[in-house]
């Protein structure tokens, strides 16, 4: 056992000595107070060990999914522009060139995942509040999504009473689009997605908006893991990504004080939802 310290014990009369049975039952006590030390001692070693475990953990996965997932895009990029510059009918050229668009587009979000986790994690983004009703924020995040969308069906379920809601817009957007993104992704394409509005009664009352798809549901027991960093599910391994897309969606609406969650619906599919926190909106000048 290692020397963490030195206790001095002092009579309170100078003159007054202990006696065998009291220098025995202080030793005892210093023993134990030592013991004790100890113990916190290696529990933070272990908690330090644990942590730099976790930390390589963590860089490995992002290294390995990010050279996974750059180079795949890249590969096929640098494919397409070689058959470009080689084809003679334009139609084809066109073609490829389209495929082009989808596969840059596909690498810009990669890296722009990862600068929002980065700038997150970091503190590095302040929440810039505005009133605004939900209804713009879901169409904003289907515009965002209009080339990949296609002629997919997407059914929006939006009350007209839902109240206006303090937010970041464009990080809320933002979530929108990922959970949308995602239904699009890992459900069939001839199946629908819709997008739910709702209020939760409680203290404070919250406005839910939820996803939902028709796709092979989430694994069981990941429900809540799909939100951790560079977690996918067992379905998502053969689909690009690097496992940040709900990661970011948890750390937004976490910062406005709400909360996200994911289960499987009982008709088969995902249901991945979140609420917001209702304030008190302003009042415009014509409800006085």
């Amino acid at each position: 056992m290692r020397v963490r310290g030195v206790l001095a014990v002092r009579p309170e009369r100078s003159a007054m000595l202990l006696v065998p049975e009291q220098v025995h039952q202080l030793e005892t006590y210093a023993v134990l107070i030592a013991i004790a030390l100890e113990r916190i001692h290696y529990v933070e070693v272990a908690q330090g060990a644990i942590l730099n475990i976790e930390s390589e953990n963590l860089r490995n996965n992002l290294l390995s999914a990010i050279s996974h997932d750059l180079r795949t895009p890249l590969t096929a990029m640098v494919g397409m522009a070689e058959a470009i510059a080689v084809e003679k009918n334009p139609k084809r050229g066109g073609e490829i060139a389209a495929i082009l668009a989808e596969e840059a587009r596909r690498m810009a979000t990669l890296v722009e995942n990862l600068l929002d986790m980065a700038r997150l994690q970091s503190g590095g983004v302040r929440l810039k509040r505005e009133w605004v009703p939900i209804e713009e924020i879901v169409g904003g995040a289907i515009q965002s999504l209009r080339t990949r969308l296609g002629d997919r069906n997407i059914r929006v379920v939006l009350p007209p009473d839902l109240p206006l809601v303090e937010i970041d817009a464009v990080l809320i957007e933002r979530v929108v689009a990922n959970l949308l993104d995602n239904a699009l992704k890992y459900s069939p394409t001839e199946t629908p997605i819709e997008i739910v509005g709702s209020i939760v009664t409680g203290e404070p009352p919250m406005l839910k908006l939820a996803v939902l798809d028709h796709g092979p549901g989430i694994a069981k027991g990941k429900e809540s893991a799909i939100f951790e960093k560079f977690v996918r599910g067992a379905s998502e391994s053969a689909t690009p990504g690097v496992g940040l897309g709900l990661a970011i969606c948890r750390a937004i609406v976490d910062a406005h004080g709400g909360r996200i969650s994911a289960e499987n619906r009982a008709e088969g599919g995902a249901c991945v939802a979140f609420c917001l926190p209702v304030g008190e909106s302003p009042k415009v000048s014509g409800d006085e």
